[in-house]
């Protein structure tokens, strides 16, 4: 025979307990089963509010009504009917006595069972079955000690075995879960998943040959998918496995309902009776073997912590602890203690916080007086996660993804036998907390969450690569990027599952103001993991709030130079922060745009090589103009119109003709290779002749456009047939030199040799001595720069 359990929403009106019925149909073709249920949809909330209001004394008539509306099926009022006068009557004397108890409160819930047993076998005879309502108050006997339902073993099994040596072949009991009685025959309530526990123990006395479990999901997941968007169905448990799973707060599953199937081996199946054609989950002796099977929590528990210099080898402080919480009935979930026994710290349900500090403070008075014990602290809010399975590094790489999103851990505890590992963490966290520790121990598809800043031609183009490489990233790097915001000077867009290609509408049409400490407070309550901040902008403002980006717990990629540009205290703070936080900055793309320059650099300064000399050109806007104008017969202002047109400038051209931009990638060079240098250092010859240099407007700075033209072809005339123009920075490390200048350079030479808009660097060091290692390629250009955004935010994604 087999057990099959519902629980309450698979029992819900409509489709689903239409499917039901027919799941129990097929299996009642196939063999004999029995089935147990709980109280249909919301039948339990209901009762609990119609107990409390009749206990008030106050009126139940509306609230009975709907309770009553929810039981409803046609043709089954005369089922329905005794059963309804009875719960009337109960909730009619309630409000006269006014008496509140946990047994007349257990006796209302009752009737939640009731009415879904004898619904469904009233169904099931309409649909030609022999189906006989069973109160499984007349199969459970419980003894209850301080409230503490306690299964009478011997009785129960009795009784049930000989009810259903009593049944007559074809017949198929509908069995109420959930309740029991007591000695004296008053209904007693079995708890938290109290139905899937009669389940159990009615398939253990009868020997029966599995239990389904019919729930409203898939079956056991990796994870919570309240929590964890990646969680996957698990297949195959065994008891042990499931017994730590529900021990730490798996739903589908509860310890009470495991032990019965352990020490009898029958198998339990657990079941999607909305989607029934899925494998769901087997959980038996043997299971799947080692390897880590899931990621579970609880929420909403305390942490006490006992301090104090008198517990330094004192014998039987535990067995004090122990007692003093045993005798208000308090559990302790977790416990970790230092060997010499100066601080223990131990988990309990937050709900007995209060009472646990109580009992504690007076155990342990005299010590507390004394000063032996220092203090009793607990610390609410918090939640455990446990790692379940045999783990190999799981611990190591939870700890290091944890730390790396700054989620700190109160307390760690390994069991003995291996079958877990539990980590507590503030409960605000646990979102977070969880995805980090699932990815981790997993190797599930890492997510990077990015808010980006700057819809321009970079912040645009590289949102627009991520989208369309999305998947191709996916299989290559098991890394998604998931752009989770995006703000322009005065808007921002939200999303937490992801923005995709009509992004530019949504943030076009958005009402959200973009306010820079809401951003923030908003991405570290939204419980996201891995954040990152994307600068695609030229903001000083923006840039000024890098550190407490990185306090926030976020990486940065940024193609905004000004964070390595502006005063060297900036510079070095935001460093050290970097480094105190443990959080990432990557800027490839502040002077060579798409050219692994920065990189080289880095690794050339902290190599046994030393660093001589670098020069180049290093804007390339400015390559374009001089790499033509050099060799073409055209007026200066035209190439420089050509430049503008192809968007290689800026909007006001005089910005790259100042050789500022040169110069601030010139600081960032000095500033890798350790010099303390700051724009002021620079030595900078404008390309902005003096006598238009007071214009306000580019409009002006064209009205002399003329003289412009006439004062670079003297420039150009005085080239020799083998020499172009180029304009340069060039940084003598030694001499702490830094000079940003238009110079002559041999056609055939490097630097003489370039074409369209690519950027050459030379560096030359102590080893490669007066032949320089050569780094040349596109250096300008929104494509060009996004891409290289991209390859530092897949660096970082590389990291997690």
């Amino acid at each position: 025979m087999k057990v099959l359990k519902f629980g309450g929403k698979s029992l819900s009106n409509g489709g689903p307990i239409e499917s039901v019925i027919n799941i129990i149909k097929k299996e009642a073709s196939a063999g004999e089963i029995a089935v147990v249920v709980s109280a249909r949809g919301q039948s339990t909330d209901m009762l609990l509010e119609l107990y409390a209001k009749a206990v008030r004394g106050e009126d139940v008539e509306k609230e009975l009504d709907a309770f009553m509306n929810l039981q409803y099926v046609h043709g089954l009022e005369e089922v329905q009917d005794a059963t309804y006068q009875e719960l009337k009557t109960v909730l009619q004397a309630l409000r006269l006595i006014g008496e509140e108890s946990v047994r007349t409160r257990d006796k209302v819930l009752a009737f939640g069972e009731v009415f879904s047993a004898q619904t469904i076998a009233g169904i099931l005879r309409k649909e030609e079955l022999e189906a006989v309502f069973v109160d499984a108050r007349k199969l459970i006997s419980v003894t209850v000690d301080v409230n503490e339902a306690a299964v009478d073993f011997q009785s129960s099994e009795k009784k049930t075995r000989e009810f259903f040596q009593s049944l007559k072949p074809q017949q198929v009991p509908v069995i109420t879960g959930f309740i029991a009685s007591d000695p004296e025959g008053k209904t007693i309530t079995l708890g938290r998943n109290g139905s899937n526990y009669t389940a159990t123990l009615i398939a253990s006395f009868i020997k029966a040959k599995e239990v389904q479990n019919w729930t409203d999901v898939d079956g056991v997941y990796t994870a919570s998918p309240k929590y964890v968007k990646s969680a996957q169905r698990i297949p195959h448990l065994s008891y042990r496995e499931a017994n730590e799973l529900a021990n730490f707060g798996a739903n589908v599953l509860h310890s009470k309902t495991i032990l019965p199937l352990m020490e009898s081996g029958i198998p339990l199946r657990v079941f999607n009776s909305f989607a029934p054609e899925l494998e769901g989950t087997l959980i038996d002796e043997k299971g799947a073997g080692k390897g880590i099977k899931a990621v579970s929590t609880i929420e909403e528990v305390s942490l006490v912590s006992i301090e104090g210099r008198g517990l330094l080898g004192k014998v039987g402080i535990d067995a004090r602890i122990f007692s003093a919480l045993s005798s208000r009935s308090i559990s302790v979930r977790l416990i970790s203690q230092a060997s010499s026994e100066r601080g223990i710290g131990f988990v309990i349900n937050k709900e007995d916080a209060a009472t646990a500090q109580e009992v504690l403070s007076e155990e342990f008075h005299d010590e507390l007086v004394s000063g032996d014990v220092s203090r009793i602290q607990i610390d609410s809010d918090k939640a455990i996660i446990a790692i379940v399975g045999r783990h190999n590094y799981a611990l190591e790489k939870a700890i290091y993804g944890l730390r790396r999103n700054r989620i700190w851990m109160h307390l760690i505890s390994n069991s003995i036998n291996g079958e877990h590992i539990s980590l507590v963490v503030d409960n605000k966290s646990l979102k977070k907390a969880v995805n980090v520790v699932h990815n981790q121990v997993f190797g599930a598809i890492k997510t990077l969450n990015l808010f980006a800043f700057g819809k321009g031609t970079v912040g645009g183009k590289l949102l627009d690569q991520i989208i369309q490489t999305g998947d191709e990233v996916v299989k290559r790097r098991n890394l998604k990027i998931n752009i989770v915001g995006v703000a322009d000077s005065k808007k921002i867009i939200f999303n937490e599952d992801g923005l995709g290609r009509n992004w530019r509408q949504e943030l076009a049409e958005s009402q959200e103001a973009r306010d820079f400490s809401a951003i923030i407070h908003r991405l570290k309550a939204s419980g996201l993991e891995n954040i990152v901040i994307a600068d695609n902008t030229s903001s000083q403002e923006l840039t000024e709030q890098y550190p407490e980006i990185v306090n926030s717990g976020f990486d940065i990629v940024a193609s905004n130079k000004k964070a390595n540009s502006i005063s060297y205290d900036f510079y070095q703070n935001l460093r050290n922060t970097l480094k105190k936080r443990g959080k990432l900055f990557y800027y490839e793309t502040n002077v060579g745009a798409g050219l692994p320059l920065i990189d080289t650099i880095k690794h050339l300064h902290n190599s046994a090589d030393k660093i001589k000399r670098i020069r180049g050109v290093f804007s390339g806007s400015l390559s374009y103009i001089f790499n033509n104008y050099s060799v073409q017969d055209k007026a200066f202002s035209t190439v420089l119109a050509e430049a503008k047109e192809k968007g290689l400038t800026e909007p006001d051209p005089r910005e790259d003709l100042s050789g500022t931009d040169v110069a601030r990638k010139l600081i960032i060079l000095a500033r890798e290779v350790g010099l303390q240098s700051e724009l002021e250092d620079v030595s900078i010859e404008s390309l902005v002749p003096d006598f238009a240099a007071d214009a306000k407007e580019y409009s002006d700075f064209l009205e002399k456009i003329e003289e412009v033209d006439a004062y670079f072809a003297r420039i150009k005339g005085s080239l020799k047939e083998n020499e172009v123009l180029r304009f340069t920075g060039d940084l003598e490390v030694d001499e702490n030199k830094l000079t940003v200048s238009l110079v002559k350079a041999d056609k055939n030479s490097p630097l003489g040799s370039i074409k369209n808009a690519d950027s050459i660097f030379e560096i030359f060091t102590e080893s490669y001595g007066t032949q320089p290692i050569v780094i040349q390629g596109a250096g300008a250009g929104a494509e060009v720069t996004a891409r290289g955004v991209y390859s530092d935010l897949l660096r970082i994604g590389g990291q997690y």
